[in-house]
């Protein structure tokens, strides 16, 4: 029979919790890791701020979705690229900022096209045709969230190479 007084195996025990933080603290010590943590979460930021703006546009204003989604993906670089420069990748000096700007942006367009070559692969899928009307709001976000882990990997990994390489 257990002591009431003895803490279970799958307790949270201080103990346990030390450990857990350690491992984490550990985890998130690596630049590498903690680095890319950043660029997730400034990169959820754009991702509300692109998908937002273009369920505006494409539902709220009728926009054909190529066009909303080009508009939205510039609020969505810009975004990124203040708050990636600001934050993630702040060991860089703040000069040559055009072009640093330029260099995101062109990764930015590249993971671009792989959104809209990974979207419209999801509509043909969904609407058994190539040619379909503007996507439901549903297939639109399914659409976005498929691409997105696809091309935050691109953009991360690119972006830490070429446009913030120290």
């Amino acid at each position: 029979m257990e002591s009431l007084t003895e803490p279970v195996a799958n307790e949270i025990s201080p103990q346990n919790n030390d450990v857990l933080e350690s491992k984490g603290s550990r985890l998130l010590g690596r630049p590498g890791l903690r680095q890319f943590v950043k660029f997730c979460l400034v990169g959820a930021s754009s991702t509300v701020v692109d998908t937002s703006i273009f369920i505006f546009l494409s539902k709220g204003l009728g926009w054909w979705w190529t066009v909303a989604k080009i508009t939205s993906f510039a609020f969505g670089v810009t975004n990124g690229f203040f708050w990636n420069q600001k934050w993630t990748f702040n060991h860089l000096e703040k000069t040559n900022t055009r072009r640093r700007y330029a260099m995101f942006a062109a990764v930015n367009i590249i993971g671009l096209a792989l959104a809209l070559c990974i979207m419209k692969t999801v509509f043909v899928i969904h609407y058994g045709t190539l040619h379909h009307p503007n996507p439901s709001t549903q297939a639109a976000l399914i659409a976005q969230f498929i691409a997105i882990p696809i091309v935050v990997f691109w953009n991360f990994f690119a972006n830490k190479r070429w446009t913030f390489k120290a």
